[in-house]
């Protein structure tokens, strides 16, 4: 969900000086004023939940109505498929998206992850963006790097089409705040 803000988000000095390249190029501001926005990323969907949940269950009832219909001679097999199941579970918490918030400002990009601390990027720490697309022109990922040290570069974090809604209004605000010097660069992906 995107949101228009008033307030300006307020950082702990640790977010702002993680952010600051040496040099004080912290000091370069964004391309044109910027108005505060967020995007939400709502994570997995409930949908998503629920068919994996159900998937899931039937999987557990194939291994019990095996080891049913097999007597007690299933009872190795029926470990493994708890043990199984158990693993695929523990791999899909592993791998699902935790729902974060981006938010462009006069500062920079700040992403949110939640129950983590926010990591701002300000707009002198951006070192240069990389768009993927698919042929057609259609957004495939946002790619943020940020200045570390010096002379150093460090991807900082990527956002795919399917991560927040109106994700093209993000790459549109992000793209007209980013300062020129900052190299953006689109990429053709599956040729």
């Amino acid at each position: 969900m995107m949101e228009d803000l008033d307030e300006p988000h307020a950082a702990a000095p640790a977010e702002e000086a993680a952010g600051a390249p040496e040099g004080g190029a912290a000091d370069v501001g964004p391309r044109a004023p910027v108005t505060p926005r967020e995007w939400d990323s709502p994570g997995v969907s409930l949908r998503k939940r629920v068919i994996t949940g159900v998937g899931v269950a039937l999987v557990a009832a194939l291994f019990f109505f095996i080891t049913l219909h097999e007597g007690g001679s299933a009872l190795v097999s029926t470990i493994i498929g708890a043990i199984f199941i158990a693993g695929f579970v523990g791999y899909l918490r592993v791998v699902s998206p935790a729902p974060f918030t981006l938010r462009l400002d006069e500062r920079g990009v700040t992403r949110t992850d939640r129950g983590a601390e926010a990591q701002l990027i300000t707009w002198g720490g951006v070192a240069r963006v990389k768009e993927e697309v698919f042929k057609s022109g259609v957004s495939v990922s946002v790619t943020v790097y940020k200045r570390v040290g010096a002379r150093g570069l460090h991807r900082a974090w990527v956002v795919y089409r399917d991560d927040i809604p109106q994700f093209d209004a993000f790459i549109e605000a992000f793209a007209a705040a980013l300062p020129l010097d900052r190299p953006w660069t689109r990429e053709t992906i599956h040729e």
